[in-house]
């Protein structure tokens, strides 16, 4: 893995940074700090498979993606939840990540999940504003 490779850049596509639980229990899926209280994620198929057992950083650069374990975990489930969007837009951030690099995504992905109104943080399963409450759609 690479260490330049932003915390909110997960190896299966999620942009972590609007996760709930990032910077409280979890530091990140590609966070090496064991000290972070969510462990689950040590356990993730997708994270063991892209970090452990392929030596990669992203999904995107194995040959069998997408895979069984990837549609399984993410791109197949919950089907027509909004809720679980972020989860469909995974191709697309791929494609966009390839496009724009580490730190233009990176920014890219900031600016989608920003309070219209306020500047406050759009977390992915709410999709509003933890500071204001506004609902927003992230496109």
């Amino acid at each position: 893995m690479k260490t330049l490779i932003p915390p909110e850049l997960a190896p299966c596509g999620v942009w972590c940074g609007a996760c709930p639980s990032f910077k409280k229990t979890c530091l990140g899926c590609a966070s090496e700090d064991p000290k972070q209280k969510r462990t689950s994620k040590w356990g993730c198929l997708i994270r063991v498979c892209a970090y452990d057992k392929e030596k990669i950083d992203f999904c995107m650069d194995c040959g069998k993606y997408p895979c069984k374990i990837h549609l399984s975990k993410l791109g197949n489930s919950h089907p027509g939840d909004p809720k679980f969007n972020y989860r469909r837009e995974i191709p697309e951030n791929f494609r966009k990540m390839k496009e724009l690099g580490f730190e233009n995504y990176t920014r890219y992905q900031r600016k989608r999940y920003t309070c219209e109104d306020c500047g406050g943080l759009i977390h992915f399963y709410y999709y509003t504003c933890t500071k204001c409450n506004h609902e927003q759609i992230v496109e």
